[in-house]
């Protein structure tokens, strides 16, 4: 087992910052505990743009990552001393958002000279599964190779984990992803921004069989995905029964869950696919839809049908940490940081640039 994940106070402490679009977060977090997670929402400056206007977020992180700086050490009981290193997310995400929280880690690490950990936010995504409590000693040792999904409201991804730090991206979305596919459909039926948690509350009252929705890419021959067409689907339908006025509460309901399976069906049905194709000795579940309920216990599902000798799915100790947060770059940045892949010289960060389409 590598040093990092060893029960021993050596173990770096690492100040991690994530702006990559609406959240602004600083984590500090020793190997896969997390000692505090500050995380600071703009929900409620989007909703009435029914979306993430960038150059609001940008304003807000600014307002908002000193004061969460602070939060964070003082909440981890930590001082600057005791800090080995900085982390940032780099991309992917919103440009103006991103560039606030690299110039804050810049900044930080030529005021109290620390090395800076150039983060990436789709791999946090996929390593929030290794997130601990700070109470939890015993560190997670997973069985390689596995198979990370990140299901959010920008991603759509099937990950090959050889190792960590070494990904094989196995299908994506070519088009919507599945956070973005509920969202549009939630303010379509009137459930206004963010409509995602709300799909899934409704679809506790209703019934998912009583609309049928298709089953996209079935016949692609890849693990690809594709959300545009069922959002598309629900759009003439939601049109048609507006039509004929019959758009009741009862039939809100009853869309919703039947929308919700659909998505998720379409992520099983590849899902079922990459485990009869692939040997996969885990499979990891991130992102912020995974803290979907449901889509957990379809996933488990097919994962019981497909495979039954896995291991229990795994996801974040916590649904706060499926959303966007900077304790999981804290935790991916502790590995890079052991492989000592980190800038040390100030002309190294001061060059590092954001990169709003950075792949896995």
């Amino acid at each position: 087992m590598s040093s990092l994940l060893a029960n021993s106070p050596s173990i770096p402490l690492i100040l991690a910052i994530d702006t990559s679009c609406d959240e602004t977060s600083v984590a500090i977090t020793q190997g896969q505990r997390i000692l505090a997670n500050v995380v600071a929402s703009q929900t409620q400056l989007h909703k009435q743009y029914g979306g993430v206007f960038p150059t609001v977020a940008k304003q807000a992180h600014k307002e908002n990552i000193g004061p969460s700086v602070v939060a964070a050490l003082k909440r981890a009981h930590v001082e600057w001393s005791e800090i080995a290193a900085i982390a940032v997310t780099q991309g992917p995400g919103l440009a103006p958002a991103l560039e606030v929280g690299i110039n804050t880690a810049k900044e930080l690490c030529l005021l109290h000279q620390k090395p800076l950990i150039p983060s990436n936010h789709l791999e946090g995504h996929l390593l929030s599964v290794l997130t601990q409590p700070q109470t939890q000693l015993a560190t997670i040792t997973p069985q390689f190779p596995a198979l990370g999904l990140i299901i959010s409201g920008k991603h759509s991804d099937f990950i090959l984990i050889k190792e960590i730090g070494q990904y094989q991206r196995l299908g994506w979305t070519i088009d919507d992803a599945p956070g973005e596919a509920l969202d549009k459909v939630g303010r379509m039926l009137g459930l206004g921004y963010p409509a995602g948690s709300l799909i899934e509350e409704f679809s506790k009252l209703g019934s998912d069989q009583t609309f049928t929705f298709p089953l996209p890419m079935t016949t692609s021959g890849d693990y690809n995905l594709s959300f545009s067409g069922l959002k598309t689907f629900a759009r003439n339908k939601i049109e048609a029964l507006e039509a004929e006025k019959t758009l009741t509460k009862t039939q809100i309901y009853d869309f919703c869950a039947s929308f919700q399976r659909a998505v998720f069906r379409s992520i099983c049905y590849k899902l079922s696919k990459i485990l009869k194709n692939h040997e996969i000795k885990e499979v990891w579940l991130g992102g912020g839809v995974a803290a979907n309920s449901l889509l957990r216990a379809m996933v488990r599902a097919e994962m019981k049908k497909v495979s039954p000798s896995l291991p229990a799915l795994r996801v974040p100790y916590s649904k706060k940490l499926c959303g966007d947060n900077a304790a999981m770059i804290g935790v991916a940045a502790g590995y890079t940081f052991e492989r000592g892949e980190v800038l040390k010289e100030a002309q190294e960060y001061t060059e590092l640039d954001r990169a709003p389409r950075l792949s896995l």
